[in-house]
């Protein structure tokens, strides 16, 4: 897989720090939630449709705390290990520490706000000082690229061993897609840039987000450097993986290893469905699903669905909220400025 470059080029870094900064549609994301927000209500129609509420109710009511605590230290060690390989995306002069802010803060906005508005403002946070807004997209497209790589990769090796429904497969078929045409866009974007040089300064503010996005995109990371990104993206999810077992537990169900990365690759790629904010009812209905592959129960399978949204949902909306109404958004930007000589 192609990445960004060890350092972001900084001879023009600052004057494009300046440059173009176009923001999101408002009729992108009035489309996303007119989309996204009814194709929810259906998946969880499809979740609780011909389900015992009274005994999800019940069986949520017997969740076991402890394992719902250790799920939701995972889900913080999932974001903590995310914005560590951002991090070394990004190379900006922001701490470690800033970087799982952004990223929580990010997750936030995701959960209240359709069409993906929380990486778009990732891209601006990270890019300020340090680059051009187009370059930090292009983190930001690469850190979710790294997210796609694995999860497909997780289901591709476990589907064989699972099952061969159809939903499945369509899944399955989803993510070969998106990989494809993200290694499309990579090679394209490349290709592009070695072809028009150009000059930046006759360039308008969209032309040249557009071109500042192709460049983020279009130099690549040593080997070594793709393979430390690849191995803190498998373990994030492992750990992802390892908290869906702990919610099973909580709320009475056995799963197994092999069973909890083929949830971890089927519902985190399934949520790529157009939703409303916080996969609302799509999460419900790929957890009923997939656990209905192991001859799970509905009502049991939908409380595990339920818990294992609130372990990470809650958690991020509250800090990220918390985050993005403090002082600590000013932060990220004063410190992006200062170069990071490493990691």
């Amino acid at each position: 897989m192609t990445t960004v470059p060890e350092t972001l080029p900084r001879t023009h870094a600052r004057s494009a720090s300046v440059g173009a900064r176009p923001r999101p549609d408002r009729r992108k994301v009035w489309l996303a939630a007119a989309v996204g927000i009814p194709a929810s209500a259906v998946f969880m129609f499809l979740a609780v449709r011909g389900a015992d509420l009274g005994t999800v109710w019940t069986t949520l009511q017997d969740v076991h705390p402890l394992p719902v605590l250790g799920a939701v230290g995972c889900m913080g060690v999932v974001y903590w290990l995310q914005a560590s390989r951002w991090r070394r995306i990004a190379l900006t002069g922001a701490s470690h520490r800033q970087f799982f802010e952004m990223v929580v803060a990010g997750v936030a906005v995701n959960n209240v706000l359709p069409g993906r508005i929380g990486d778009w403002l990732r891209a601006r946070w990270v890019s300020r000082g340090a680059f051009s807004y187009g370059r930090g997209v292009a983190t930001v497209v690469f850190d979710r690229g790294f997210d796609l790589l694995v999860l497909f990769g997780f289901l591709l090796a476990t589907v064989p061993f699972v099952t061969d429904e159809r939903w499945v497969d369509r899944i399955v078929l989803g993510g070969l897609v998106a990989v494809g045409l993200l290694a499309l866009g990579i090679a394209g974007a490349r290709s592009y840039t070695r072809r028009r040089p150009g000059m930046r300064r006759r360039r308008g503010v969209v032309r040249r987000f557009v071109r500042d996005v192709l460049d983020g995109l279009s130099e690549p990371l040593g080997a070594a450097r793709t393979q430390e990104l690849v191995a803190i993206s498998v373990a994030a999810w492992l750990v992802w993986a390892l908290a869906a077992l702990l919610v099973a537990r909580a709320v009475g169900i056995e799963l197994t290893v092999l069973q909890a990365v083929f949830l971890t690759g089927a519902i985190n790629l399934g949520v790529a469905i157009p939703s409303s904010p916080g996969f609302v009812g799509t999460y419900q209905w790929l957890g009923v699903s997939a656990l209905a592959l192991f001859g799970i129960g509905q009502e049991s399978a939908l409380a595990f669905a339920i818990v294992l949204q609130a372990v990470w949902y809650v958690p991020t909306t509250v800090m990220g909220l918390v985050l993005l109404l403090t002082r600590t958004r000013r932060t990220w930007n004063d410190t992006a400025a200062v170069p990071s000589a490493g990691s």
